[in-house]
């Protein structure tokens, strides 16, 4: 009887190593606080705690299972939440920015679930918002470089990398009866990590897609849809601008030169109804200087378009790391408009062609 144990006893422990050796799964987030200052939201400054401003307040597990031959099962569920106040960033969903199962082969790799599309997968780290703060992403964020949309029942394929080339597609389907498109949305992308150069290209179509034009860019209407009846009165409301089909397509690239990082950006949004469309065009340059090991300084310049509205837009922001997970920063934005009100991403319309913002922050990732 002592030796059938010691043998059950040996097979169950060989089981277990096998196991924990074949499967792997981590948990990693990230937490950011601070204080902001605005000088004006429909009239009046303020003072306020933000969260997820340096990078957004998240926590997730990520798995990897290795089935040999060079297959590997993989999972990502990934929720965002408000450290200010422990809210959830999207009531009632718990994974909101990643919520995916697949199989990894030698031949690419296949995804399934609810996941960012390509404009924020391939473009975001030559970006100034994804770079620096949140304050820094181009009005509205319609080019969706801060991953507030994401595609449902969506199907993803990530080829292999051909010497740092990574090319990408997915669908997300509608699940609407009687018609393939509605509320569906694709999206295409094409990346370059090396070692100086990283560069990033991508297109998206979405149909039926609600958007809050009316908060984020100040306007009382568009293409026949009234938003808000004032949009910077202190009171306002806004209904979604409901779009029948937007197309978005970006374009970046960054590039060390020994302490530098310049990076430029190029974005445009197209919004379609019945009644027309509008489309919102973004520019960006900028460059990110290592003053020392510990502190690195970014600023960049931003001039976005809608309509008849133009955008200019400052970005100053000095990031402190005191270990590889903590850092503390300052950050600072204005911009002014002309045609418009100003609108830095994250606050309410100032009532005036002018807003700037000021604030410090830690961000410690884990």
């Amino acid at each position: 009887m002592k030796t059938k144990n010691k043998l059950i006893a040996t097979a169950a422990m060989s089981l277990a190593g096998v196991a924990s050796a074949q499967s792997n799964v981590t948990v990693y987030g990230s937490v950011d606080a601070g204080v902001s200052y605005v000088s004006n939201q429909r009239g009046g400054s303020s003072v306020r705690q933000d969260s997820g401003n340096r990078s957004p307040d998240r926590i997730g597990f990520r798995g990897v299972e290795d089935l040999g031959s060079g297959y590997k099962a993989l999972f990502v569920v990934e929720n965002g939440f408000n450290v200010d106040d422990g809210s959830m960033k999207r009531a009632g969903v718990l994974f909101n920015r990643y919520s995916i199962v697949g199989l990894s082969t030698p031949a690419g790799t296949v995804t399934m679930g609810h996941m960012p599309e390509f404009m924020y997968e391939y473009l975001r780290f030559q970006s100034s918002g994804n770079m620096g703060s949140a304050y820094f992403f181009h009005p509205g964020n319609l080019d969706n470089m801060a991953n507030q949309f994401q595609l449902d029942n969506a199907i993803k394929y990530e080829s292999p990398n051909f010497g740092g080339f990574t090319l990408g597609a997915m669908n997300g389907f509608g699940e609407q009866a009687g018609s393939f498109n509605k509320s569906r949305s694709y999206s295409f992308g094409a990346k370059y990590l090396g070692n100086a150069l990283n560069a990033g290209l991508a297109y998206t179509v979405s149909h039926d897609r609600a958007i809050n034009v009316g908060g984020t860019l100040g306007i009382g209407s568009l293409l026949g849809q009234t938003l808000s009846a004032n949009p910077v009165a202190p009171n306002a409301q806004y209904a979604n601008f409901n779009a029948d089909v937007t197309t978005s397509m970006g374009i970046n690239a960054s590039y060390k030169i020994g302490d530098f990082v310049p990076h430029a950006m190029y974005s445009r949004v197209k919004l379609e109804n019945k009644a027309g469309s509008a489309a919102e065009a973004n520019y960006e340059i900028g460059t990110d200087y290592k003053v020392s090991v510990a502190d690195t300084v970014g600023v960049s310049v931003s001039r976005s378009t809608f309509q008849n509205i133009r955008w200019n837009q400052f970005n100053l922001i000095n990031m402190y790391r005191l270990s590889k997970r903590t850092t503390l920063y300052v950050a600072g934005a204005y911009q002014r408009a002309s045609g418009g009100y100003a609108v830095i991403n994250s606050f309410l319309p100032s009532n005036s062609q002018s807003q700037a913002v000021y604030r410090v922050g830690i961000h410690h990732l884990f």
